[in-house]
């Protein structure tokens, strides 16, 4: 597997963790993106196995979501704040390549941007302090968006953040690719591949019918060739899927050098 593309364990949520491992022996997976649920305990004993067990080259962490919420209540945030620096924690340990975070979506309507980009810097230093690199990704699909793409570009040049672009969460957002490129290219550490059909977050492959997935990935390849490809898909998508998107990914990386 090229040093670049790697796979994130959501596809692999419903399987046990000897299931897991098989896989990921089997059709020799070496970089993987694990995600991280410090208060989900039968998450975190599968995490622990796998990490102990498998042979990767490369590994990096997602961020707590399921029950982390940047834009959470003052007293609720304390906690959340110390399952993210279990999170650091992990992720270092492991030599991480980064942590993914979570910071646009909500599920309220008088979000405040100026509270969340306080969360935010806390959050930055955290990880500065440990010695991980956080990526922020952009999150949030409809009206549980907090920042258009206008928004979030304007947040990632003044705060000069490291950014992992979700090409499934633009696409259902209709946010303008090239546009983002433009404005983000040199912010662009990583990617979330997947696709979906225009308005749910459906994380289905990149080469579904809705979009032109091919070019979307040729687009990314051309502007960001040293960015990393995280396919992450959901655990509902055949795993043959996964396989032959593999495939096809690391064809055009050999396109794209000749």
């Amino acid at each position: 597997m090229k040093k670049n593309i790697f796979v994130s364990d959501l596809i692999f949520y419903n399987d046990t963790k000897e299931e897991t491992l098989n896989f990921i022996e089997t059709y020799n997976l070496k970089n993987i993106e694990f995600f991280l649920e410090p208060r989900d305990f039968n998450h975190t004993e599968k995490l622990n196995f796998l990490i102990k067990h498998t042979k990767l080259d490369q590994v990096s962490f997602h961020g707590p979501y399921r029950y982390f919420n940047i834009d959470c209540s003052d007293t609720l945030w304390e906690e959340l704040k110390l399952n993210f620096v279990e999170a650091l924690i992990c992720c270092k340990k492991n030599n991480g390549e980064f942590l993914v975070l979570h910071t646009n979506e909500s599920k309220k309507k008088d979000s405040s941007k100026k509270e969340i980009e306080k969360k935010l810097d806390e959050l930055l230093i955290l990880g500065k302090e440990i010695g991980v690199q956080i990526l922020v990704e952009n999150v949030g699909v409809g009206i549980n968006m907090i920042y258009s793409q206008k928004e979030f570009e304007k947040l990632v040049l003044q705060k000069n953040l490291k950014v992992l672009i979700d090409i499934g969460h633009l696409l259902a957002n209709k946010w303008d690719l090239n546009l983002l490129l433009k404005n983000l290219k040199n912010h662009i550490i990583a990617y979330h591949i997947h696709s979906n059909d225009g308005q749910k977050d459906l994380h289905e492959s990149i080469f579904n019918d809705t979009f032109n997935g091919e070019e979307i990935l040729k687009t990314i390849l051309s502007e960001t060739p040293n960015a990393k490809l995280v396919f992450e898909y959901s655990p509902i998508t055949d795993k043959q899927t996964l396989l032959d998107d593999l495939k096809k990914i690391e064809e055009m990386y050999i396109n794209e050098a000749v």
